[in-house]
């Protein structure tokens, strides 16, 4: 479990997206791919309330 207040100490980064002249050749993801230690850092953001606001925002 991530820390309840790891939204404060680390600061939300998303994926880069790929160039859209790329993106209208293929049918593969629009954000290119996050590393393993970027992913472990989002989600230690998670404050696992239980209650999802971050399906509609994340903090």
């Amino acid at each position: 479990m991530g820390d309840p207040k790891g939204f404060m100490t680390t600061p939300r980064e998303l994926p880069a997206r790929r160039p859209v002249d790329l993106r209208l050749q293929d049918w593969r993801e629009v954000y290119e791919e996050f590393e393993r230690g970027h992913l472990e850092k989002q989600a230690g953001r998670c404050m696992n309330c239980g209650i999802p606001f971050c399906h509609q925002g994340c903090p």
